[in-house]
């Protein structure tokens, strides 16, 4: 017997494994809410690697998901996020199957070392979060999760000695001193009204933007060290936070994009703010090329990143001032 959810991954552009299973569970629920997700309120940050407290590098975090629920634009579809924790190691997943058949969405911390063939982290990570269940096969013991790999965000099948590996060996399990729970579960409205992209919240968030990054400082950050028990992992690190960075513009290219279509910015307006960020995505992809590649400089991607931060928000100020 076969189980679905049906939810559709959200590919469009990745944020992280959290936000993007809300966008795929929201998005399924009510295509409305595919254009929340372009909503700019976002901020850069100066991430510190979780392996390595010594490096630092420049990523995105969307405000409000996991410090004020309530603001999140996904509330009209996304009712609770709700902390679980399975009655019994030996028989959790069974418990999946009755979480799943209950038509409710399900999200298990595992360790992506033993997650999925293809990811970044297989067999070279112990990273540690939370995958989305999208249904079971009883016939062949497999479960569905929607997650990410090297060749993007779907989903997988899989085995379910795999996944009793994974969740034993995840940070839940491993770690005493670990607070967060077994699993979530995302408990959605049962009437959804429809999702609106509003011109005046997107104005405000752009004028916090431009204030935030007149004062963002990238100093010291990809200080990567060449020593071999350290480069990769600081390439692998700088890598994640340029990916988001560079799929954050994907999403601001969507954002002017949805604007023009709403009628809400005239398109002349629109022609002259998408040809910014555009400009700033593909220089961002230029900074990742640069990782990517090993022929990186640290003064040139620095220099390059500083322009880019410059022209974000010089962007930031023409969308509010065209309102």
């Amino acid at each position: 017997m076969k189980m679905t959810l049906e939810r559709k991954p959200f590919n469009e552009f990745w944020m992280n494994c959290m936000l993007n299973q809300a966008f795929s569970i929201a998005a399924s629920a009510h295509p409305s809410y595919h254009n929340a997700a372009y909503l700019n309120i976002y901020r850069y940050y100066p991430w510190v690697a979780a392996t390595d407290q010594d490096f630092r590098y420049p990523t995105i975090d969307t405000l409000y998901y996991l410090d004020d629920w309530t603001k999140f634009p996904l509330t009209g579809v996304i009712r609770l996020i709700e902390p679980g924790h399975f009655r019994n190691k030996e028989t959790f997943t069974e418990e999946i199957k009755e979480i799943l058949s209950g038509g409710r969405n399900l999200s298990v911390n595992v360790d992506l070392y033993y997650w999925l063939p293809g990811s970044m982290a297989w067999r070279k990570f112990h990273w540690y979060h939370y995958s989305l269940f999208n249904g079971y096969n009883e016939e062949n013991s497999t479960f569905y999760v929607i997650d990410d790999t090297l060749e993007g965000y779907s989903e997988h099948e899989v085995p379910e000695e795999r996944l009793r590996r994974a969740f034993l060996n995840a940070e839940y399990n491993i770690n005493e001193n670990y607070t967060g729970p077994a699993y979530y579960i995302y408990n959605l409205h049962s009437t959804i009204e429809p999702y609106e992209l509003k011109l005046a919240e997107v104005v405000e968030n752009a004028l916090r933007l431009e204030r935030e990054l007149g004062k963002f400082s990238i100093e010291g950050m990809w200080n990567v060290d060449s020593s071999p028990d350290k480069y990769q992992s600081h390439i692998t690190y700088a890598l994640i936070g340029i990916n988001i960075i560079s799929n954050r513009h994907t999403a601001n290219i969507g954002l002017i994009r949805t604007l023009r279509e709403q009628k809400l910015l005239k398109d002349t307006v629109c022609d002259s703010l998408m040809e910014q960020i555009q400009e700033i995505k593909d220089g961002w992809e230029e900074i990742k090329q640069a990782f990517v590649t090993h022929k990186f400089d640290r003064d040139r991607e620095i220099g390059l990143a500083k322009e880019l931060f410059a022209k974000e928000r010089v962007f930031w100020g023409n969308v509010a001032s065209s309102e």
